[in-house]
């Protein structure tokens, strides 16, 4: 096994490349695993030309196994949300709901995929296949049991090639820490890859200064990451007031969309709150924005999707109680009564559901669809409204297709190039623009002292990602003035506030973090 851990912009995928090209050119398998979509497809383009290679998330490389097919993987927040709800409702808690109706978590897939490999390895190899090479990208980014996922499928593979940094470990919320890579970087029997750490992507004013971030961390490896004698600026400003703030951004926007309409340019933000009236500002003045800080499923469309798998999956129950709670039947007494009745005293799932259908509460024709399946030729022939999922259906494997529906349909939306991109700074993992502008910058929201899941350092993290992703200009605003509102709803700490009765305002001092920058 080796490991390559180097710094953002640095070229990591391309001194990957040159190491497929001179030491597997004869390789026929080589799977490449990341964390998120958008890296999966970045890394897609970049090995494009090698049909030896593929890619794909480490969830998706899971799902190959299929070694639950039956179980329906809970894949977005209004799912949980439905099942959460109707724990609390019949007094189960959440794990035994998930087990009567046949579901998972997507954490629970992991872990039960590493469970399944360890009693299973043979039936993992066949699966899977024997691998030439196994590439992990953004390994800091999995948690405890996606790092074991990652360590069993590294025994199918000749060799096992481990990318990433610790100082872009971010997801603590998830129970992802630095501690797995830097203890595999710590190892005596991994291979450590040479690498110029040399950052092409950020101005050398950028790197210095992030350099001076990172300083103040004590879990980290220490590593040079140096500068490529790139030009751009990095500038600091605090507005007293949010008006201000918005005046001050617009006018950013407009010099540097004046000077070059194609250039793409994000704005990033601790909490959505935050860039509100600007967004609205924006639209005011017809300026097209590419918003991607809703992660909401159009929840028509996911019906649409539970309507399908309702008909056509084996385990229908999780897709009929989703679509109950669509059609706003989760107050009715008389289901509820139902459900707990059930789940106290046991059920064959095909009476609860004909139990359930009895009931009349979901429309017809989905009733008696789900009681009698049409051809999947008759369904679209007849429900005009689901065209948009059709051309997802493989007919001649009908329950497969439609169980990957919520992949293919996904509505979440991506940066864009060229756009003016709003997200969170989370979400800014992996991508670059040309200027980046990250507002609020405010001690009580970044760094957030008072949240549990995250340590100091780890915010630290957040804002060091958040500033790599900048390609020419970086723009760090912090305001003064906040209503209660958007503070105390979005769980900033208003320790670090100061409340003044006059006004009716509460007051923030630039963050902690701009002060270590600067120091």
């Amino acid at each position: 096994m080796k490991i390559l851990l180097a710094g953002p912009g640095t070229g990591k995928t391309t001194k990957i490349k040159q190491i497929i090209a001179d030491e597997f050119p004869k390789a026929e398998k080589i799977k490449v695993v990341s964390f998120t979509n958008a890296t999966v497809k970045d890394l897609t383009e970049s090995f494009s030309k090698n049909e030896s290679v593929s890619c794909s998330t480490l969830h998706s490389f899971a799902l190959k196994l299929n070694h639950l097919p039956e179980v329906h993987i809970i894949d977005n927040k209004i799912e949980f949300k439905i099942l959460f709800s109707l724990s609390t409702k019949l007094e189960i808690d959440f794990p035994t709901i998930c087990e009567f109706v046949r579901c998972i978590t997507f954490d629970g897939m992991i872990a039960s995929c590493v469970s399944f490999i360890k009693a299973n390895p043979a039936y993992a190899e066949d699966k899977i296949g024997k691998l030439d090479l196994l590439l992990v990208d953004e390994f800091q980014d999995f948690n405890p049991d996606e790092q074991k996922l990652v360590m069993l499928a590294s025994q199918l593979a000749t060799e096992t090639i481990i990318l990433g940094d610790d100082d872009q470990s971010i997801y603590g919320f998830k129970d992802a820490d630095p501690d797995g890579i830097i203890a595999l970087y710590n190892d005596a029997t991994v291979e450590k890859i040479p690498h110029e750490n040399i950052c092409y992507r950020c101005p050398d004013e950028v790197v210095d200064y992030c350099v001076k971030l990172l300083q103040r961390n004590k879990k980290r490896v220490e590593k040079e990451w140096n500068k490529s004698k790139k030009e751009g600026k990095i500038y600091f400003n605090q507005l007293l007031t949010q008006d201000q703030c918005d005046e001050y951004i617009l006018g950013i926007i407009a010099n540097i969309k004046a000077a070059d309409p194609q250039a793409s340019i994000l704005v990033l933000s601790p909490l959505g709150v935050v860039v509100e009236t600007l967004k609205a500002k924006l639209g005011q003045q017809n300026i097209e924005i590419n918003d991607c800080w809703n992660e909401d499923w159009d929840k028509e469309l996911l019906a649409k999707i539970w309507w399908m798998n309702a008909i056509y999956s084996k385990n229908k129950l999780p897709y009929i109680l989703f679509l109950l709670k669509h059609y706003g039947h989760f107050q009715k007494a008389k289901l509820i009564g139902l459900l707990k009745t059930k789940f106290q005293t046991g059920f064959k799932e095909a009476d609860l559901i004909i139990e359930l259908l009895n009931l009349k509460y979901l429309p017809d024709p989905l009733a008696s669809f789900i009681s009698n399946p049409p051809t999947i030729q008759d369904f679209f022939a007849t429900q005009n409204d689901f065209e948009i999922l059709k051309e997802h259906i493989d007919e001649n494997n009908i329950e497969e297709s439609i169980s990957y529906l919520t992949n293919k349909v996904k509505t979440k939306k991506e940066f864009e190039k060229g756009k003016i991109n709003f997200m969170s700074i989370h979400k800014s993992k992996g991508l670059q623009s040309d200027f980046v502008i990250i507002n609020g910058l405010v001690s009580g929201i970044l760094p957030n002292e008072a949240r549990g899941l995250d340590t100091i350092e780890a915010q630290r993290r957040l804002l060091f990602v958040g500033m790599t992703r900048a390609l020419k200009e970086l723009h760090m605003v912090s305001t003064v003035e906040w209503q209660g509102k958007d503070l105390m709803g979005n769980n900033a700490d208003m320790g670090e506030f100061k409340f003044d009765k006059y006004k009716r305002k509460y007051s923030g001092k630039t963050s902690k973090f701009v002060e270590e920058i600067k120091a």
